[in-house]
């Protein structure tokens, strides 16, 4: 590969780097070309990509990006599997074809937030596959919004209900 070549792919690694909210490090040694296609086809569903990664190259545009934590895991075959959106619904495509091909292995996850960068290991991963999507977070908390509320509305409904038992149950009782 010609040097000129290689600053092109160390640019877009960096713009790559500096852009994605989520990111997950896999060696992929041993999926044949046809399990590659199927992870890439369910990753894009999530709105994530894979990019196979030069190790050397991706120390390079690694550096001061808030991917700099996960500089060590790029050796052997590595492939980024990277976001801007849900990372938890990322992280349950790459759990589930883990779990079907072993050959698949997460080593690193990481997560991007305007405050901190934090990495994540396999195990962090894993455990963030098994939280709920981020609808239906949003779905449990508007409910949690609306519970009282609702229960403010029952109990003010309550006392012209009561009233008018009441007097159903005198009108009953005259008769």
């Amino acid at each position: 590969m010609e040097r000129t070549q290689k600053e092109i792919l160390v640019g877009e690694l960096q713009g790559i780097f500096n852009s994605a909210t989520t990111a997950v490090i896999i060696d992929y040694k041993g999926l044949a070309a046809n399990e590659l296609v199927e992870m890439r086809q369910e990753l894009h569903k999530v709105s994530s990509t894979m990019k196979v990664l030069k190790n050397t190259l991706a120390k390079l545009a690694v550096e001061d990006t808030p991917f700099s934590g996960i500089k060590d895991y790029f050796v052997d075959t590595r492939a980024l599997v990277y976001g801007k959106e849900d990372p938890v619904e990322q992280a349950k495509v790459l759990i589930k074809i883990a779990e079907e091909n072993p050959n698949l292995k997460i080593h690193a996850g990481v997560l991007v937030d305007t405050a901190k960068t934090s990495v994540l290991d396999e195990k962090q991963v894993e455990a963030l596959s098994k939280l709920p999507s981020k609808e239906a977070l949003i779905v449990k908390l508007l409910f949690l919004f609306q519970a009282p509320a609702t229960q403010l509305v029952r109990t003010l409904n309550e006392v012209p209900a009561k009233f008018v038992r009441t007097l159903a149950a005198i009108s009953d009782s005259k008769k």
